[in-house]
């Protein structure tokens, strides 16, 4: 269907976001390009969203349909904390999300997005990935958008299940770096996040990720 290719080239044009798993939690990783077709639309855009104070999720696709989806599940989040009195784990809030993308995937206009979804809960930490129909897949690492076939050549060689903090943040931004260099859709610098069960949510800044980056290219290239 002339659709399905509409929707195909939408999602698969605009950005490179990732997501894994080390020892002590997840690390989300995105660059901040946001495009419109061949037009740089914004050098700043947000990409990686806080759900909790132990869940985020990174987003692909349409914008407007995203920043939507985000509200909603955070707004689903709250809900969920009031009438259970805890917080609700990745999974459940996978699942919820789940279903909207599945009931919408039947109707004329579905959402048109990628998301990762990822934190920290009582079962350890998790990554998982969401397609525009709502199927859903848990994985150590992932990467979704334009640049993800190089960013996942990148963390299929460098990932271990015994990746340190540094170390896990090193590779995803070896990985975003490598797509920025190759990829059109993806540029204008980083956002990193990293969620563990000591600290939970925590945006880097980037002076901090700065120092990372200088780090990284010391040790991979001298």
């Amino acid at each position: 269907m002339a659709f399905d290719n509409e929707m195909k080239n939408k999602l698969i044009h605009g950005t490179t976001t990732v997501g894994l798993v080390f020892k002590e939690g997840v690390i989300l990783g995105a660059d901040r390009r946001a495009s419109a077709g061949y037009l740089i639309a914004s050098k700043r855009a947000v990409k990686i969203h806080k759900i909790t104070n132990y869940i985020a999720m990174t987003i692909s696709g349409a914008v407007a349909d995203a920043q939507v989806l985000v509200r909603w599940l955070q707004t689903r989040a709250q809900t969920f904390k009031l009438n259970v009195e805890r917080d609700p784990t990745v999974l459940e809030l996978v699942n919820l999300l789940s279903n909207v993308m599945h009931s919408y995937f039947k109707r004329l206009i579905p959402f048109v997005n990628h998301f990762i979804v990822a934190g920290v809960d009582a079962t350890g930490p998790h990554i998982v990935f969401l397609d525009h129909a709502g199927s859903m897949q848990e994985e150590k690492f992932i990467a979704t958008g334009s640049g993800s076939p190089i960013a996942l050549g990148v963390l299929e060689d460098g990932f271990r299940d015994d990746l340190t903090r540094d170390d896990a943040i090193k590779l995803v931004l070896t990985a975003l770096r490598s797509a920025i260099l190759r990829d059109v859709f993806s540029g204008d610098g980083v956002d990193l996040v990293i969620i563990s069960r000591e600290e939970g949510f925590q945006r880097l800044s980037p002076d901090e990720i700065n120092k990372h980056i200088k780090l990284s290219y010391i040790e991979t290239y001298t």
